[in-house]
């Protein structure tokens, strides 16, 4: 991208939404991991979508946007720093309320993270780790989500998952936008989730 980011995070979310995926992926390639307890509170998310084909926007939407969906409609993540090393999140949804009167909103798909080698590259990245909570359905599939900085309260995230027995992983070729903070940290709906 050869434009300087606007600073407003808000401005360089449509900034960056307007770039097809494997720009945005080579971008995320080139950026720093931010620092540990630098994000801090909730993020909302954005997928970008606007070079990506109908079947994969079909295909986007009843995973990720969808109210009557078990998880429900994905909003963002959260992060808070435990100390200088080690952190934890959660996902942030959107659910019809009873008799689809209102929303609610559920807090959970908790992770840890770290500052760690990244699966894609090997350069420093903020890695989110599903698996260190054991009530956790992404855990499973072991993903690893990983975030870099882009601007002041705007970041590129991409993520793996192991693809063999033998260790090795997906490479992603997309990213999503996570901005913010746009709420303070809440805290997870479950916490007797164990860490392992």
């Amino acid at each position: 991208m050869d434009q300087q980011i606007d600073p407003c995070p808000a401005i360089g979310v449509q900034q960056l939404l307007a770039l097809p995926q494997h720009e945005l992926f080579e971008l995320w390639k080139s950026l720093p991991a931010p620092e540990m307890g630098e994000l801090d509170g909730e993020y909302a998310a954005y997928m970008p979508i606007l070079h990506i084909s109908p079947q994969e926007i079909r295909d986007a939407a009843t995973q990720f946007y969808r109210d009557e969906s078990a998880r429900g409609y994905w909003l963002g993540k959260a992060y808070k720093a435990n100390g200088d090393s080690t952190g934890e999140g959660y996902n942030i949804f959107r659910k019809l309320g009873e008799g689809g009167d209102g929303y609610r909103y559920t807090r959970k798909g908790r992770f840890a993270t770290d500052i760690g080698e990244s699966f894609v590259d090997g350069r420093p990245s903020l890695m989110m780790r599903y698996t260190a909570f054991n009530k956790q359905v992404a855990g499973i599939t072991d993903l690893v989500d990983e975030v870099r900085h882009y601007a002041k309260g705007l970041y590129l995230a991409t993520a793996t998952a192991p693809s063999q027995d033998d260790g090795t992983r997906t490479m992603p070729d997309s990213c999503f936008l996570l901005a913010g903070p746009v709420n303070p940290w809440v805290g997870p709906d479950d916490t007797e989730a164990g860490q392992r």
